[in-house]
């Protein structure tokens, strides 16, 4: 197995290490690792899934509800902002939902804990700032989220951290999501709504209509909420998280006939640095491995623990002199395998094409 780079990788003092047999090298006579691999992630990040926006009141508890049906239950008494200030007016909240392996890929959300493969039930990123600071939790505090259900295994809560080199790696918590029927929904604020006030349930609101108490804006939110429940028939019920960030409901891939497969690039290509993917056709899942070449030498992790006869897509991005290079094949896991890829210079509609879900 060649070099693992997420080990060899110092920020501090801008080092690539190999082995014993490598000499240590500076920043001023290589290639820094991070500035290399953020130049496909600056790339990959103008594909990425787009955040939904809210705007509530930082004077009451309110609800907001995602485009795929995540509920996020505010309490502002609950927050507080990094730098201890008082919270502003309203209450910015930032969701990102990705439920399926084109989000996964575009957003570079992989699917792996420690290097063992995960089958994703839905990964999510929560945050929250008012006036422009940033918030967190008060200490003993949680915030309770629903989640869509969108699996019938059962999934377990993880929480995600991005590495120097921007790869997502997944810890797992303590806490089981369990089943709940999608409950009626109430009125809540709506992605990019300005702040709007809780007035009670459905049936309140149909009593209300009846009386001809309802604004057309309160008529319409309805409608359209209405229209958002129908994207879910379940929710987990709520859990209660302990921090902002990223938010996956996954489990652990049970292998029972495993390989490593490893890839090179073709010599003539000149690659100093890409994102390879390894996108599983029959599960929601989604692997990567940075790669980084320099005085011959290569630094890359290959993709460890997979099983045998997946049915995959094998998807790698480099940059290289401004321009993007791409590399897209079907493949079918065999044992001990190394594939070769060679990378064709790539168009924005090209690119928007190999997103495009298996």
């Amino acid at each position: 197995m060649k070099n693992i780079i997420g080990l060899l990788f110092t920020v501090a003092f801008g080092l690539i290490s190999c082995n014993s047999n490598q000499a240590t090298l500076d920043n001023n006579s290589i290639p820094d690792a991070k500035t290399e691999i953020g130049k496909v992630n600056d790339f990959l990040k103008r594909y990425e899934e787009a955040s939904q926006t809210f705007k509530v009141s930082a004077g009451k508890p309110t609800k907001v509800t995602g485009k795929q049906g995540t509920i996020i239950s505010i309490d502002p008494s609950d927050l507080v902002t990094e730098n201890g200030q008082p919270l502003g007016k309203n209450i910015e909240v930032e969701l990102k939902e990705l439920t399926n392996q084109e989000q996964l890929l575009r957003t570079n959300a992989q699917t792996t804990s420690d290097g063992k493969l995960l089958v994703s039930g839905g990964a999510y990123f929560i945050n929250m700032t008012s006036g422009g600071k940033q918030l967190k939790l008060k200490d003993g505090k949680r915030l309770s989220v629903e989640f869509p259900k969108i699996s019938t295994m059962e999934m377990s809560l993880f929480y995600g951290q991005r590495d120097t080199l921007g790869k997502l790696n997944w810890q797992p918590s303590e806490e089981k999501f369990e089943s709940k029927l999608k409950q009626k929904v109430s009125f809540s604020a709506r992605a990019d709504s300005a702040t709007k006030p809780e007035i009670g349930d459905v049936r309140g609101y149909i009593e209300r209509e009846n009386n001809n108490r309802l604004t057309q804006e309160e008529k319409k939110e309805i409608e359209e909420q209405e229209k958002n429940s129908s994207l879910v028939d379940e929710v987990y019920k709520a859990v209660e998280l302990k921090q902002f960030g990223w938010i996956n409901c996954d489990r652990f891939y049970d292998i029972l006939n495993k390989t490593n497969l490893e890839y090179s690039f073709n010599e003539k290509d000149s690659i100093i640095s890409a994102n390879v993917y390894l996108v599983f056709k029959d599960m929601n899942s989604v692997m990567q491995s940075e790669y980084i070449s320099f005085r011959d030498k290569e630094y890359y992790n290959g993709f460890e623990s997979i099983p045998v006869g997946a049915r995959t897509q094998l998807i790698a991005f480099s940059i290289k002199n401004g321009k993007t290079y791409s590399y897209k094949s079907d493949l079918s896991v065999k044992a001990n395998e190394t594939v070769r890829l060679t990378l064709n210079e790539t168009s924005k509609d090209q690119i928007a094409k190999i997103f495009q879900s298996n």
